[in-house]
């Protein structure tokens, strides 16, 4: 039970939209809500020393249930990797029991937790059987945990509202599937949180994957995007839609990199993810400082760590919040590294090496 009233000191707070780095700040809360944010501490309050406040970290896609065996497929390309449904992926999660991919998965979230992270959007495999896994990971996730589930084969209207009931949302693996299936997931998910893979691949791009998952399934998040054009990026813009990008993986797989500038610059809302979890581990500031030298070599001289530390945060505001006056506190404390307090640029500093978690000023699992 949360209590009703606190005071936090911290050394450093990332404030506001613009994550404003601010020294010597005190949070008053009640009832989970930020009432006040003064500069200077507060005798009585619980303070943390060499602590930087920011608000929690979303990892806004994820495969977690191929985590349960590492590495696998390094030697495969990416469909016959990952491919639905007959992939080695597949083949080797049909091998593990209920249990097995239960626990693993709790293990990725624990581990998740430990650096930081509040919401994990997770992709879930396997049909009905997968997501009866989903619906009990979310009973026991330590984080904010969204469920996107998927079917295989058999897309009944029974079938889809099955599924519907043991899940947060729908994660279609690509416009493949054909306009009648996007358009009948969209009709029966209309009302919940819906995603999808574009332009992962060059080839997924070459058959204008972007628009006909745009006009045809209305989803509220495009993910990666590696091969976008630029009319492409802003149009998924101006259609005010999420894209996660997943640069770690893309570069494992030898796709591509993401245009992580040009779609800074035209404004899209941008969220980070670290996908397969047996490909990529759940460390998601290794996806930032990646995400970030990316930018740099799309774009030489560009300084874009402010703006991936808000793709990471507070872009998803269906559960993370700005550290502001009036908002729930959705927030933690880290411990800073020595290179963070020397920094001449403190944000990239963050980045390349955020320190420890300290502290996790809201229940994880009540972020909604």
């Amino acid at each position: 039970m949360e209590a009703p009233s606190r005071i936090i000191n911290v050394e450093y707070a990332l404030l506001g939209e613009d994550l404003e780095i601010v020294n010597k700040v005190h949070l008053e809360i009640e009832d989970g809500v930020i009432q006040h944010i003064g500069k200077g501490w507060i005798s009585g309050g619980e303070t943390y020393n060499r602590s930087i406040l920011l608000p929690g970290l979303v990892n806004a896609h994820v495969h977690s249930f191929d985590g349960v065996s590492p590495e696998y497929g390094i030697n495969l390309p990416i469909k016959e990797a990952v491919g639905d449904p007959r992939s080695e992926k597949y083949r080797i999660l049909r091998s593990f029991s209920e249990r097995k991919l239960f626990s693993s998965t709790l293990e990725f979230l624990k581990r998740s937790l430990s650096i930081g992270v509040l919401t994990v959007v997770d992709f879930n495999e396997l049909d009905l059987f997968g997501a009866k896994i989903a619906h009990k990971i979310k009973k026991n996730s330590p984080v904010h945990y969204i469920s996107l589930g998927r079917l295989d084969g058999d897309f009944s209207d029974e079938r889809l509202l099955a599924l519907k009931e043991l899940v947060d949302g729908y994660g279609v693996s690509s416009i493949s599937l054909g306009q009648d299936l996007l358009k009948k997931i969209k009709n029966v998910f209309m009302d919940r949180l819906v995603a999808i893979h574009i332009s992962e691949t060059l080839n997924q791009n070459l058959v204008s994957d972007v628009d006909v998952a745009i006009s045809t399934l209305k989803p509220k998040i495009l993910i990666h995007g590696t091969h976008l054009t630029k009319d492409e990026i802003r149009l998924i813009a101006d259609a005010k839609l999420n894209l996660v990008i997943c640069p770690r993986s893309n570069l494992w797989f030898s796709v591509g990199i993401p245009n992580i500038p040009e779609m800074i610059k035209a404004g899209v809302k941008l969220l980070i993810g670290t996908d397969n979890a047996g490909i990529t581990d759940h460390n998601l500031w290794k996806e930032m400082e990646v995400s970030l030298l990316l930018s740099r070599l799309k774009d030489p001289g560009s300084d874009f760590s402010k703006e991936i530390l808000r793709s990471s945060t507070i872009n998803f505001n269906d559960s993370i919040n700005p550290v502001s006056e009036g908002k729930r506190v959705t927030a933690i404390v880290m411990t800073y590294s020595d290179r963070f307090t020397a920094a001449l640029n403190k944000y990239s500093a963050m980045i390349k090496d955020p320190g420890n978690l300290t502290k996790v000023l809201a229940p994880p699992r009540t972020l909604s």
